[in-house]
This record gives structure tokens, C-alpha cells and sequence, in this order.
């Protein structure tokens, strides 16, 4: 593919994700306009900045976060583990961020607490896996199975813990199943770590063109790959923690989101980098719109609109060009 068309296409990125977010922020049951938010940028304070203030725009910056923390972290563990099926929750963030929020409700801790109780639980559960996966021998292998262990123990545990409290099990559904609500006391530290992220993924990115060649290619080349693999996966885990701590547990976005950037601009990770920040927030904004004006006033699970309108995307992708997924 020419590098005119690359760009063509990510035009279009861009503007879809310029347009998600003009409709996650003016649109809803009470339509905002222009006027509201440069009322809101001048301080002048009216029902609608209100909404802007406390509901859209919060609501925004988390979905923005969640996308792309998870968009990323996906690319980059398929990159290293050389798998397709590869996805950021593979190290136990899901079941630990899920195993952690299960607590706080059942001790009646206040929502405040939810996304910092969700990422502590999200990087102890990480730190375990990648203790017994070896950080002086590392290994890949090691890491999945182990990661695989530990999600299947603590989902146990959270199946266990739901069946024994029937009058909360509403509540933990509707949490795990993921939501943009309201975060305004995180959102400082979220927005620092997220730069940090971001920093990061950057110093990554030039390694990653290396590291996606064969293994033994790689091997003969460097001997410095397990210290990269080492600090991919610690980088994957903090990125998903990050996004569990933005928007809960989310599927779907960090295992087919990096497919479908490949599918459009092949496998130069200097194009996957904003590709995937682009898709996977875009993909996440207006899942979050859907889900939230669909069936007014009640709320949709998050997670279950983005796997209605993100699988046929992809099935889609794939009968289109195929060829090109792996």
C-alpha cells in the first residue's frame, strides 16, 4: 500500500473519531449545541454545562483512555507473543480488576473507591503472572499458561461470590460489564498516567518493527529480546489497568481493534500506533453513545455494544481483505 493511501485513510480516521466525539459530547436525551460549550469554557454556568461539565465530557475522556490503553496493549501482545489470539487481559488484569471490585461492593465501599480498588487489583493480579512466568528466564509460554491459570481461578472466585449474594449480583453485572460513569476524582491521576503510557508506547514503537520478525530471526540479531519482551508485557499490563481503571472490564476492542489497523495499513507500527489510538477510542465512543440513548432511561452494558457493533466490523474486514490478517 502507498503511503499516499495510508494517509487517505487515516484522514478518515480522524474524522470518524472527531465525529464520535462531537456525538458523545452534544448528543444524548438533552442536546447540546456549540453555545454550551463555549458557555462552559467562559465559566458561565447553566443547566447544560452542567451536563458537559460533570456527565459528557468526563465521560469522553474515559472512553478515549479506555480505547486506546486497550487498542495498544492488544497490538503490542500479539506483536510479542507472536499470537493473533493474543489480548491485553491475558495476564490476569480482567479477573483481578473484576475479583477487586466484586470486594468493594460486597463491603458496601463507596463508588468513589471502584476504579482505584479495579486498578490495584488489575496490577497485583499482572505481578503474579509475571512473577511466575520469570522475569530472569522469561517466558512466553510460561506467561499465557500461567495468565490462563489465574483467570480461570479468580472468574471462580467472582462466580462464587456472585451466586452466594443474589440481592448484589445486579450490581456486580452491570459493573463488570463495563461503564464510562462519572470519574471526576481520578481524573487527574488518570490523565498523568496516561501521558506516561503514551510516552512509553512511543519509545517502544520503533522496537516493535524488529520484534514482529521470526523468532530465531530475532534471536541471531539481538540478545537483548527477553528484556524487550519483559517490558512490553509489564507495558501491556499497566496500559490495561489503566483502562479497567477507566472504563471497567471491556472486551472485544484489545483482541480485534490491532487486526483491523493491520488490515488497513499493513504492519508498519509507526501507522498501527495512531491507528489504533484512533480506532479503538472511536470504536468505544460511540458504543458508549448507543448504549446510553438506545434504551433511555435505562442504561446499556457497555461491553455488550461494543461486541454487537464491533464483531460484523470485523467480519466484515476480514471477507474484504482477509488475505491479510495474519
Amino acid at each position: 500500500m502507498s503511503k499516499h493511501s495510508k494517509q487517505l485513510i487515516m484522514l478518515a480516521c480522524l474524522i470518524i473519531f472527531g465525529l464520535c466525539i462531537y456525538f458523545s459530547v452534544f448528543f444524548g436525551h438533552t442536546i447540546l449545541n456549540l453555545t454550551d460549550l463555549i458557555n462552559y469554557i467562559s465559566g458561565k454556568s447553566t443547566d447544560n454545562t452542567f451536563i458537559l461539565e460533570y456527565l459528557r465530557l468526563p465521560r469522553c475522556f474515559n472512553a478515549i483512555v479506555a480505547g486506546s490503553c486497550l487498542a495498544l496493549a492488544g497490538l503490542f501482545m500479539q506483536t510479542t507473543t507472536k499470537n493473533p489470539l493474543a489480548e491485553p487481559y491475558i495476564t490476569g488484569v480482567s479477573s483481578g480488576a473484576g475479583l477487586a471490585l466484586i470486594m468493594v461492593i460486597l463491603y458496601d465501599i463507596s463508588p468513589a473507591y471502584y476504579p482505584l480498588a479495579s486498578f490495584m487489583g488489575a496490577m497485583l493480579s499482572s505481578l503474579i503472572v509475571l512473577g511466575f512466568a520469570g522475569l530472569n528466564k522469561f517466558s512466553m509460554v510460561k506467561l499465557i499458561l500461567t495468565g490462563l491459570s489465574i483467570n480461570i481461578f479468580t472468574s471462580s472466585l467472582i462466580s462464587l461470590l456472585m451466586l452466594t449474594n443474589v440481592d448484589k449480583t445486579h450490581s456486580m453485572m452491570m459493573i463488570l460489564a463495563g461503564n464510562l460513569t462519572n470519574k471526576l476524582n481520578i481524573f487527574k491521576p488518570l490523565l498523568i498516567m496516561f501521558g506516561i503510557c503514551l510516552i512509553l508506547c512511543i519509545y517502544i514503537i520503533p522496537k516493535l518493527n524488529f520484534l514482529r520478525l521470526d523468532n530465531n530471526m530475532v534471536s541471531a540479531l539481538s540478545q537483548n529480546t527477553n528484556k524487550y519482551n519483559i517490558f512490553i508485557v509489564v507495558l501491556s499490563s499497566i496500559l490495561a489497568s489503566v483502562s479497567v481503571c477507566a472504563a471497567g472490564i471491556l472486551g472485544f476492542i484489545g483482541i480485534i481493534v490491532p487486526h483491523i489497523s493491520r488490515l488497513l495499513f499493513g504492519f508498519d507500527f509507526r501507522w498501527l500506533f495512531f491507528a489504533n489510538i484512533l480506532i479503538g477510542s472511536s470504536l468505544i465512543l460511540f458504543s458508549d453513545y448507543l448504549a446510553r440513548t438506545i434504551t433511555y432511561p435505562m442504561e446499556l452494558p457497555l461491553g455488550l455494544i461494543l461486541s454487537i457493533i464491533g464483531a460484523p466490523i470485523f467480519v466484515m474486514c476480514i471477507i474484504v481483505r482477509g488475505k491479510q490478517l495474519v
